[in-house]
């Protein structure tokens, strides 16, 4: 047995931290892209950073997998087997097809007067003039909606608000190195996600006795061609929903407060004109995109940019730097509410585009508009730097601002 030797590695290439925000990351995403648009790491995984070369794998699932069980242990897919994030055709479609027919857009709809009522709700309770914006209301809004759509007690949110804390510190491992392989599968097998599906798999196991009105009790009973959805597939289903339905839309409020900061013309306009908050959210969504990057593993031999990748390859593409292609967004790195962002790839493409888009979005307008109502002045403060998550989401810690009340 050899010794796993850790290779040289030009500095160049290695992403600045982002610690403590995008200053240094999008000036390298842009060298990446000029230089090194697809580019092989010393451990053999691969790098996309241009955004047709992103787009082009995410429209290939079939050469550009989402199943982990390519490269990693055949357990790690049996741990998320429903999760539609890393599944492939045809069970993808599958379950596509019946957590469509429970999910319905006249479901989202339907929230509209109910996220509203939690927004408000939770700028009642802010704590004075100044808190934590994130513990007070980006990190809340969505996990209410999210759990009262899932029939989640309310007295159980602290639980899934520390289970998110302990998945926002997972980082992918190196698939080279034997030990971050082990604590990988180590984490997976008995950390926060289990815990999740033990607890999800309880519920689900109550709303098949007794059903009730909401989308689980609607899951376990949709049908697709005579199929249902077995009991592991619907509990990872309800899982994919709360994380995307909580992480990302608590991401993406926390980090449009920022942009406000940065921008006060971008806050005057929304508070002059609330009709183009749609708009500024969809621009949020470009220039910071809660999921910076995708993971995808190749079935067979193929070419991405001119760059050969061998099967069996680990492949992240960057939505972050696809959202900032120069060819594709004209002056890409200024936050600009008029540019017509809906080209942007934040929520994927093809046939893995995220189910909960609509509801982030959603969940996004209704918070900003009652933010922007309820408060004349928003102002963040800078006694101390934001802080962000270093993890495979962008999402600050902590982000404290001062108000004013209308």
């Amino acid at each position: 047995m050899t010794d796993f030797v850790m290779p040289q590695i030009d500095p160049a290439l290695l992403p600045p931290s982002v610690r403590f925000g995008l200053s240094d990351t999008l000036p390298w995403l842009g060298r990446m892209r000029a230089a090194n648009p697809v580019l092989r790491d010393p451990f053999g995984m691969h790098h996309v950073f241009t955004y047709a070369e992103v787009q082009q794998a995410l429209a290939d699932p079939g050469t550009f997998s989402s199943d982990p069980s390519h490269v990693m242990p055949q357990a790690a897919a049996e741990l998320s087997a429903g999760m539609l994030a890393v599944m492939d055709p045809p069970a993808h479609t599958k379950v596509r097809r019946i957590a469509s027919a429970a999910f319905t857009p006249k479901r989202v709809k339907d929230l509209n007067d109910r996220i509203a009522q939690i927004a408000e709700e939770l700028l009642d309770a802010a704590p004075g003039e100044e808190f934590d914006f994130v513990t007070a209301f980006s990190q809340y809004l969505p996990l209410v909606v999210v759990s009262e759509l899932l029939g989640i007690p309310k007295t159980d949110l602290p639980q899934f608000i520390t289970w998110t804390e302990q998945l926002l510190q997972v980082t992918v491992p190196n698939p080279n190195d034997a030990q971050e392989m082990d604590a990988a599968m180590q984490a997976a097998m008995f950390g926060p996600l289990v815990q999740m599906q033990q607890y999800m798999a309880g519920l689900c196991a109550e709303l098949r006795a007794n059903p009730r009105d909401g989308f689980i009790s609607d899951l376990l009973q949709a049908e697709v061609d005579g199929e249902r959805l077995a009991d592991h597939e619907a509990v990872n289903l309800a899982i994919q929903l709360l994380q995307a339905g909580h992480i990302t839309s608590a991401s993406v409020l926390a980090n449009f407060v920022l942009r406000l900061a940065e921008h006060s013309e971008v806050e005057s306009r929304l508070r002059t004109d609330p009709a183009l908050i749609p708009a500024a959210v969809d621009e949020a969504l470009r220039f910071t995109p809660p999921v910076p990057r995708l993971q995808r593993f190749t079935t067979a031999d193929t070419q991405l940019g001119g760059v050969d990748i061998p099967a069996k390859s680990m492949v992240f593409l960057s939505l972050l730097s696809a959202n900032h292609d120069e060819k594709v967004f004209a002056n890409p790195d200024v936050f600009d509410i008029d540019r017509g962002a809906g080209r942007n790839l934040t929520f994927g493409h093809g046939i893995h585009y995220c189910f909960g888009a609509a509801l982030a979005k959603t969940e996004a307008k209704f918070g900003i508009e009652a933010l922007l109502r309820r408060f004349s002045s928003i102002e963040v403060l800078d006694g101390e730097p934001v802080e962000f998550y270093e993890s495979e989401l962008f999402t600050p810690k902590s982000v404290r601002i001062r108000v004013k009340r209308a």
